[in-house]
């Protein structure tokens, strides 16, 4: 096997991880609240102990404050991302987590005080269609679709502020800040949940097989998967990278379809909603290839 080929099995296997993220999050037992406690938990631990293991520790400290912010942003879109999967389905949450190209194509340019091209509102009507035969089909799930779209504003706001972060950081120290300011933020919600709610704290203690399938989120699904994608950098285009991970969204569908069957079962006009969304990000990836002028 040639290093290309082992590199794009390896790419896939990533992205085959990633599409497990919202299973494992609906597989446990607790809340999902509390699944972002134990996995920014854990995961800020690891990454503390990979950032200190350098040799080279410097960083910006005037970059703290949006470090802190972004990492809440993260927080609070693993919270809803999870919760739109409780909710309804995981298939569900993954089509509303892919409209995230459709609000950075939005938020970027703003951000860089740029005007919006018009291949990006061309995806995003693609995506804005998508999302009609989602809500006239599958009005049922309407919460569950409002909380996923709020998750991804709200990944789109981490990555977009990633843009601007990563100038002035290493990625290691990013994710070290930004995961610590994400369980800090899911840390205090909790608390306040549970006493505004009067819940009992045995009800978001781990159980049994919560803890498999916190390791598995933990490690294979946050810490391996960025490990890898940085090495995999060094030798793969971003364009190649990129148009792997819009497949994270198939991948999670049809290990949803394996694991869960008929309860993750919907109408025709999800998947017609679901097949304009997917295909504006396979489209996108095909178009980011090209140069700004040919669009």
């Amino acid at each position: 096997m040639n290093e290309n080929t082992k590199n794009q099995l390896t790419l896939h296997a990533v992205v085959l991880l990633l599409g497990l993220t919202a299973i494992l999050g609906k597989l446990t037992s607790i809340a999902a609240l509390p699944v972002v406690v134990y996995r920014t938990f854990l995961a800020s631990i690891l990454f503390s102990i990979l950032f200190w293991a350098r040799k080279n520790k410097t960083f910006d400290t005037s970059s703290l404050k949006p470090l802190l912010l972004t990492g809440m942003a993260l927080g609070l879109h693993w919270v809803c991302f999870f919760g739109s999967a409780r909710m309804s389905t995981v298939s569900l949450s993954l089509v509303t987590f892919s409209t995230t190209s459709f609000f950075t194509s939005i938020l970027e340019p703003l951000s860089k005080k740029e005007s919006i091209r018009k291949k990006e509102m061309f995806l995003g009507f693609l995506v804005v269609l998508g999302m009609f035969f989602i809500f006239q089909f599958e009005s049922v799930h309407f919460n569950a679709i409002m909380v996923g779209l709020l998750g991804a504003i709200l990944s789109s706001v981490y990555s977009v502020s990633n843009v601007h972060l990563t100038k002035k950081n290493s990625a290691l120290f990013i994710n070290l800040v930004e995961l610590s300011s994400a369980f800090v933020f899911a840390f205090l919600a909790t608390i306040a949940w549970i006493w505004i709610a009067d819940i009992p704290f045995i009800s978001i203690t781990p159980k049994g097989s919560d803890y498999t399938y916190l390791l598995v989120l933990v490690i294979l699904c946050t810490v391996l998967p960025y490990l890898l994608l940085i090495n995999l950098l060094k030798s793969m285009s971003a364009f190649t990278m990129n148009m792997a991970i819009n497949m994270e969204p198939i991948y999670g569908i049809v290990l949803a379809w394996l694991i869960f069957g008929n309860a993750e079962k919907m109408s025709g006009g999800f998947y017609i909603g679901a097949g304009l969304i997917i295909f504006s990000l396979i489209l996108n990836g095909f178009w980011a290839r090209k140069k700004p002028s040919q669009l």
